[in-house]
Formats: structure tokens, sequence, C-alpha cells
């Protein structure tokens, strides 16, 4: 999760994401699978709390972060939600946005505010949440949250946890460096790629890879 004592450089855009992305990747682009990514929008005084072109970005950049490692995603739905979900305070909030799932594809919810469950008062950018109710999974965005906060939650999605290691895509720690993966994140990340599609829990949506 990530909240308003990280420091705000933590997850200003680098420069090229792209260009500090890792490089180990599977074998070829062919057989690299591209998974789907439905996003849910909260209304908020009556406008969608964020627009397709900032949505798109935090999409286009956890592709280009991950793509390198033979992950990529594709924006295959887009959808609103009442109002009522533009504020997130406690954790029946974040679990009544279960009944807005959808199958086989990463939910992400677009919200106004994401305030921590621990910390109240304290409002977080994004959180990869599970909801114990119904065991479903899914990742919630502050419409606060910096362009790259996609990246970090999805790498919560694909079995990584933070990590203290300045420059790590799961630390909170930012020196202005490379943003990075270890070899043991990526080799946990590429398990559960491979998990899914075998599991068929997100199926492989295929090209094109990019149109947002």
């Amino acid at each position: 999760m990530l909240g308003d004592r990280s420091m705000r450089a933590a997850y200003v855009v680098v420069a090229s994401i792209a260009a500090s992305a890792p490089r180990a990747a599977l074998a070829t682009p062919e057989d690299e699978p591209v998974f789907p990514i439905a996003i849910s929008v909260a209304k908020k005084d009556g406008a969608p709390a964020r627009d397709d072109d900032w949505i798109a970005t935090q999409i286009r950049e956890a592709d280009a972060f991950f793509g390198p490692l033979g992950v990529h995603f594709r924006w295959t739905l887009r959808k609103e939600i009442a109002e009522e979900h533009a504020e997130i305070h406690v954790r029946a909030d974040r679990d009544a946005l279960a009944a807005h799932v959808e199958k086989n594809v990463i939910d992400v919810f677009v919200v106004a505010r994401l305030e921590d469950i621990d910390e109240p008062g304290r409002y977080r950018k994004g959180v990869a949440w599970t909801s114990k109710p119904t065991g479903k999974r899914f990742i919630i965005l502050s419409g606060e949250a910096f362009p790259t906060v996609l990246t970090h939650e999805l790498g919560h999605f694909f079995g990584i946890g933070h990590t203290d290691v300045p420059d790590n895509l799961m630390s909170y720690v930012r020196t202005g460096g490379t943003v990075f993966v270890d070899d043991a994140q990526v080799e946990r990340i590429q398990m559960f790629s491979k998990r899914f599609l075998a599991t068929g829990r997100l199926p492989d949506v295929g090209p094109p890879r990019r149109f947002f």
C-alpha cells in the first residue's frame, strides 16, 4: 500500500520507466501472456473519480515495467459504479467492492479517496485487497495516486510483498535510482503468471497489446 507518509518521490515517474524496467523475460514475445484489466470507476459529485487518460497512464506504466518480465496487460473493460463507493474509509467499504468484481480479470477500482483501515486519518494511494467474506482479490486506486501506483499494487497481485530495499518496486524508499525487482521477485511474478494461466484465473487475452 502507498500512503501520504511515503516520500513523495516514491512514485514520481522515473524519466522512462520502460528504460529502467528489469530485463529478465520469458522465451519469446509470442509466448508472453497478456492479462486483462477491468476498470471500475466510482462517481464523485456526478462525475468519474478519474478520467480515461489517467487510467490509461497507470496501465501503460505497469505494462512498461512488467513487459520485460514477460507479463503484459490490456485494458478490456470499463464501467462506472455508484457514488457510495467514491470514499473508502473502513474495511466494510473495501469489501463492498467485491460485489462488482468481474470474472477472470484483474479488477481495479478507481475511487476518490482511500483511507487506511488501521490508521484512521491517513490516506493511501492504492491497495491490493482480498475480501475475506468472499475471497475475491482486487486492487483499489485512489484518484490521488501517482502514475506508477498500479505498478506497485500489481506487484502485490503477482505475489510479491513489501521490502525495505531502496528503489525496489515494492519499497517506499526512493533515491532517484533505477526502479527494479530482484531475481527472487522476478521468479515469483513469473510463477504467479504461469499459475494464473494454468488455473484459468486469468486468461491470455492476446494482442493487440497496446491500444491505450
